[in-house]
């Protein structure tokens, strides 16, 4: 029962779901490919990113995606094969980067509010 419903959830992730490039448990491919795979986990940084008081610079979010953009056009060029461990690597450093520019992004938003908001209050 939980399991169809976890792969109802995870078709939802836009995903080729190529078999070759997915993880594969008793034989069976997971629903999602490595790539993907590691992008989700990556996300799981987004809570203590959210509540460390060292800010990541937006700089370290946007080179994480280099490895992954890399990985992907060298494959895609068929330049080189790419395995599932280089696949899950570069999406976790890739959901890493990502969660610091969500994390930056709300940040950002926050202290927009708080200007606005000290702005056009009157005293």
């Amino acid at each position: 029962m939980v399991n169809k419903y976890i792969e109802k959830v995870l078709y939802i992730v836009p995903c080729h779901r190529k078999p070759s490039r997915c993880f594969h448990m008793n034989g069976t491919p997971l629903p999602i490919c490595a790539r993907c795979t590691g992008i989700l986990i990556g996300y799981l940084f987004i809570p203590f990113l959210l509540f460390i008081t060292y800010t990541v610079p937006i700089s370290i979010g946007i080179l994480a995606q280099i490895p992954m953009f890399v990985d992907g056009y060298t494959q895609l060029k068929k330049w080189r094969e790419s395995n599932n461990l280089l696949r899950i690597l570069t999406g976790l450093l890739s959901g890493f980067g990502l969660s610091v520019l969500v994390v930056s992004g709300a940040r950002l938003f926050v202290t927009y509010v708080q200007i606005v908001f000290i702005v056009t209050t009157k005293y």
